[in-house]
């Protein structure tokens, strides 16, 4: 019977990693294409648009794995249910995602700005439009 039970532990924790990479993939899938519409004549809040959405993605990767990081000191619950597990982790990834969000919001400014005025000018804006730009906001 511990076979079985082993194996049930396994497709958990499987089921858990594939969803959490999938997860992933499509939030990156979608910094990616925010960043990919980018051109010369895109608007400073378009474009700082896109850096808050890699900033909030990067951040929530961090969370993410610190989260993975403390929960390998506590162990498995083995007798947690299924059911309650995914649900638990669901809304854990959406707080994560959320909390991420309002903390580029609130403190990321500077650097928000900085990458920003980065991608204008890999973009080719002038350094003359970049600080209008920057002063307009």
């Amino acid at each position: 019977m511990s076979d079985i039970t082993g194996l049930g532990s396994a497709l958990n924790s499987y089921y858990d990693v594939t969803s959490s990479n999938a997860k992933a993939a499509q939030t990156a899938d979608k910094v990616s294409y925010k960043a990919s519409g980018l051109a010369k004549d895109s608007s400073r809040s378009e474009i700082e648009d896109a850096v808050k959405s890699f900033e909030s993605y990067f951040l929530e990767q961090i969370m993410k794995q610190e989260k993975e990081t403390l929960s390998s000191f506590t162990g498995d619950d083995e007798d947690k249910d299924l059911y309650a597990s995914q649900i638990e982790d669901m809304y854990m990834d959406k707080t994560i995602q959320s909390v991420s969000e309002d903390i580029v919001d609130k403190y990321a400014g500077n650097l928000t700005d900085d990458f920003a005025d980065q991608i204008q000018r890999n973009l080719g804006v002038s350094e003359a439009q970049i600080k209008a730009d920057r002063a307009d906001i």
